[in-house]
């Protein structure tokens, strides 16, 4: 039998230390192999965005007119509107909850927000008119609101108040 420390007697510590070092590598690569994972599906959706709002309550008034003609209109821009959609060819309606007085007339004007075409002035009545139309994708604010009320001298001595609804619809 070798001597203990004699050269004969390091080579099964040897061997066994390099076996022990391959079983460590096999069973570590093993466990990378057996690695668990999972997956998972995420769905996202981006809806139909149509959103406006609306400040401002002017108020309009005639009170004068150079003699023999008729009173001149008077207008207001003080007014705002915000938009934010992503849809396309959208518009925007105005109306308001009551006819105006015989001999009156009440206007509207929208900026166009950016996309989109304004009508201009357009009579308010209680039938919804197109104010903006062809409104493409976009995000503005502080868009300017343009009133105009004009009467004649045969509305007489009249005082009412409106409540303006705008609308934005495909």
């Amino acid at each position: 039998m070798p001597e203990a420390g004699s050269g004969t007697d390091r080579v099964p510590t040897v061997f066994r230390s390099v076996l022990a070092l391959a079983l460590a590598v096999l069973v570590w690569f093993h466990g990378a192999e057996a690695a668990q994972y999972g997956t998972a599906v995420v769905t996202f959706n981006v809806q139909q965005i149509s959103e406006i709002s609306f400040t401002g309550s002017p108020t309009l008034t005639i009170n004068s007119a150079v003699a023999g003609q008729e009173p001149q209109p008077v207008t207001d821009n003080t007014a705002r509107y915000a938009i934010s959609t992503n849809g396309s060819n959208m518009r925007i309606t105005a109306q308001i909850n009551k006819p105006t007085p015989p001999n009156t007339l009440l206007e509207i004007m929208l900026a166009a927000p950016g996309s989109g075409t304004s009508a201009g002035y357009v009579p308010l009545s209680t039938t919804p008119a197109v104010v903006v139309s062809g409104i493409g994708p976009v995000a503005s604010g502080s868009r300017v609101v343009w009133y105009r009320f004009s009467a004649t001298t045969q509305a007489g001595v009249v005082s009412d108040s409106f409540t303006v609804t705008l609308t934005l619809s495909e």
